[in-house]
């Protein structure tokens, strides 16, 4: 977001902080968070491979300087292999906080502000054109069981995340019902920017115009400590000439089974007419016994919107059960867990062997405190099955003497057969980091992580090396409401 597009909301807060300039409980409080990566790696990259320079081995395999290489009848040879080292440091300030006392009961401020700037490097890292966003930036009126919020804001729910510039109206009934209503300019998921602009210079084809969302949620509590929750979202063009999108979602909680606990949700694709993704967790935590089971039952329906034509190629659901066994005793704990997926018929022909249709995944891991300083923790992960395989594991040695801080050592190990990846070789990693609480307010983390590629064969035979590094400094400021002790310590 250009600083332009931020004028709206710096001028609305300085209007409100000026006129609360003679309040008696203003106040702020926040946080400011400086981060640093570096990362140096080699990219995959597509060639061409000239026709008098492939060779062909007995078994058919037809390669060009070591890689394999891809033929097309009418289309010259290519093949991915990897380029020369580059390397990319990337700088964000993030700075959150919330403002009261401005003058009027019940009103505060929120902003999320984001800051990126490219320090170096031989490749853009993601959205570092972007030099400023605002992420929230809202006016806040709470009186009583009533909620009122104006500017940039986002809902979290099953839908998934949605942000907007707009208005949104909650009420708190003191039967245990609430109700909310929402809407305003709709904003590209996860870019904080209107849909029209978010994309400009990196795709060819934006919508030429703005997108507009409406919404609302009812939820209510009740016995049992069972909440139930309903939402529906519609976000339409700006000139009304079509549907982006109509979506509505069902969620449910419940402890009327306890101890054991159950949650659940449901999206309904309202534009196509069709079910899109769904889940039902039972959760069992023995009271007497330090061991907790959870069971779930998942579909998956990918969801795209009607600005686009994927949705219209009947994407294919899955069906997946996962479960999950844990036990602990204060000093250790082990996990384990499994599930089996299997892919709904794609009606799509078969002109070799049908393929395959599931997938299977294993998974467990422990967490052992050796001594009063040190903790070792250890996970392996298994999949298989449609699509590629993936064979994984890591471990971390963790010292910490005092609260304030501590060290961490780590090393990864992960074989992927999965095209665009590591081919069929290993990768192996490794790296430390820190962490340090200078002040009650200010902390620091840093590390370092080396991954190197042990070729094995498949697309991509040369190095996947990589080298990462990173650092975050966060500091807290303002006090908590009617708090008149500073929180520093020195």
């Amino acid at each position: 977001m250009s600083p332009s597009r931020l004028a709206p909301f710096i001028l609305a807060f300085g209007l409100l902080a000026g006129g609360a300039s003679n309040a008696a409980a203003q106040g702020v409080r926040g946080w400011a968070a400086s981060t640093v990566q570096y990362v140096e790696l080699r990219p995959v990259q597509q060639g061409t491979a000239p026709g008098d320079e492939l060779v062909e081995a007995p078994d058919g395999t037809v390669t060009y300087q070591g890689q394999r290489v891809r033929c097309s009848v009418g289309v010259s040879c290519t093949y991915y292999g990897v380029g020369e080292v580059e390397h990319t440091m990337h700088g964000a300030e993030d700075v959150g906080f919330t403002a009261w006392g401005l003058g009027m009961e019940g009103l505060s401020f929120t902003g999320l502000v984001r800051a990126r700037a490219r320090l170096s490097g031989d490749f853009t890292w993601p959205r570092s054109d972007d030099p400023v966003d605002a992420i929230l930036a809202y006016a806040q009126l709470q009186r009583g069981p009533w909620r009122v919020r104006l500017g940039r804001q986002e809902t979290l729910s099953g839908l998934g995340f949605s942000g907007f510039d707009g208005a949104s109206v909650r009420h708190e009934f003191p039967s245990r019902a609430t109700i909310e209503a929402y809407g305003g300019r709709s904003l590209a998921r996860a870019l904080s920017e209107p849909r029209n602009q978010a994309l400009t210079g990196l795709v060819d084809f934006l919508p030429d115009q703005e997108a507009w969302l409406i919404g609302g949620y009812a939820s209510v509590r009740l016995p049992g400590q069972t909440s139930v929750g309903l939402r529906y979202q519609r976000e339409i063009l700006g000139d009304r000439s079509g549907l982006v999108s109509e979506r509505a979602s069902l969620d449910v909680s419940s402890l009327w089974l306890r101890p054991v606990t159950l949650t659940g949700a449901v999206d309904a694709d309202v534009a196509f007419q069709r079910i899109g993704k769904s889940h039902l967790t039972l959760r069992y935590a023995g009271p007497a016994l330090p061991v907790a089971v959870e069971l779930t039952a998942r579909r998956y329906l990918p969801y795209f919107e009607l600005s686009t034509v994927w949705g219209f190629f009947s994407p294919v659901a899955y069906h997946e059960v996962l479960g999950r066994l844990s036990w602990t005793d204060g000093r250790r704990s082990l996990w384990a867990a499994g599930g089996w997926r299997v892919y709904e018929e794609t009606d799509a022909p078969v002109i070799f062997d049908p393929l395959e249709d599931d997938a299977w995944q294993a998974q467990a891991g422990g967490t052992l405190s050796l001594a009063q300083s040190w903790t070792l923790d250890g996970e392996y992960e298994l999949l298989w099955g449609a699509g590629g395989f993936l064979n994984s594991s890591e471990a971390t040695l963790r010292y910490r003497p005092a609260d304030r801080f501590g060290v961490a050592v780590y090393g990864t190990a992960f074989q992927q057969f999965e095209e665009f990846r590591i081919g069929e070789g290993r990768t192996l990693g490794g790296g430390a980091s820190l962490d340090a609480e200078l002040t009650d307010r200010m902390r620091f983390e840093g590390g370092v992580a080396v991954f190197r590629h042990a070729p094995g064969g498949g697309q991509v035979d040369e190095k996947w090396n990589q080298l990462r590094g990173w650092s975050a400094l966060r500091i807290e400021f303002g006090g908590e409401p009617g708090r008149a002790v500073p929180r520093y310590r020195r």
